[in-house]
């Protein structure tokens, strides 16, 4: 642990538990000044028994991750970094789902700060074209029969300019930064594991066509012009929709419309949509 990491002290349970109306999100919760990453402490959780909701917070994180492997830098003190312990009662196809569904909820707690946040497919949700918050869902380990999924988000909440690498300084941003207000960390946490549960339910419930409406409403990504990197092959087109699994359907020039999974989405020339 680092002389910073000592500076800034870590989230109290007992005042997050004050105010958290969530049931089971958050009711274990464990929280760090400095960790390799809160995914690699929420596995080592469930390989014990952490049941579902565990959540797991740190102030800073030697190795933080996103997608792709790349790397996740937190501000300590101005910003949220946790890990979300699930045991979903869904099959492997769905739980590619929870990575949007968590998209909405991140989105439906900006917009209680007076924020209109716009969600990027997959993972990422923007405030005026800048990223302020990622996602990454993994895989956890099995533990008595079931499969565990570890939510892992990352949100800027009050950081200036210059708390930002010079290199995504012009890429990302914070609630701060967009609205010009700062928001008390805990009091946004305990509302995110809210509705964090809320959409997580509906996807239990077999309601993924309510995430997909909400999703839909908040998308930055529809019917945009996007360039689309995956390991093996590199294409453009116009995104028509999203199907009923959350996978992006991508027309291109040959009107063939290609599925896409997973990868990386450059939107080249932003349209604006209307929302619904």
């Amino acid at each position: 642990m680092t002389s910073k990491a000592r500076s800034v002290q870590p989230i109290q349970p007992e005042a997050f538990w004050k105010g958290l109306k969530a049931k089971s999100f958050g009711r274990s919760f464990y929280s760090f000044s400095e960790v390799t990453s809160t995914n690699d402490i929420a596995s080592q959780l469930i390989a014990k028994g952490a049941p579902e909701g565990t959540l797991v917070t740190a102030e800073a994180q030697t190795k933080g991750r996103g997608r792709q492997g790349r790397v996740w830098t937190t501000s300590q003190g101005k910003a949220l970094a946790f890990s979300l312990v699930l045991k979903p009662r869904l099959s492997s196809q769905e739980i590619a789902g929870i990575t949007l569904a968590s998209a909405v909820a991140v989105a439906q707690t900006l917009e209680v700060f007076d924020l209109k946040p716009q969600i990027k497919w997959p993972n990422d949700l923007l405030l005026k074209g800048k990223k302020v918050c990622g996602i990454l869902t993994e895989v956890g380990p099995r533990h008595d029969n079931r499969q565990s999924v570890i939510l892992g988000i990352g949100i800027n909440l009050n950081q200036g300019a210059k708390d930002f690498p010079l290199a995504i300084r012009s890429l990302a941003t914070s609630v701060y930064r967009a609205s010009g207000h700062r928001v008390d960390r805990v009091e946004f946490l305990q509302k995110l594991m809210a509705n964090l549960e809320t959409v997580y339910g509906w996807m239990n419930e077999k309601k993924f066509s309510w995430v997909l409406a909400e999703w839909r409403k908040r998308s930055v990504t529809l019917d945009q012009r996007v360039k689309v990197t995956q390991i093996a092959k590199t294409f453009e087109g116009r995104v028509v929709d999203i199907d009923p699994r959350g996978f992006l359907l991508v027309r291109r020039e040959t009107s063939l419309t290609e599925t896409v999974l997973s990868g990386d989405i450059e939107i080249l020339k932003l349209k604006t949509r209307k929302h619904v």
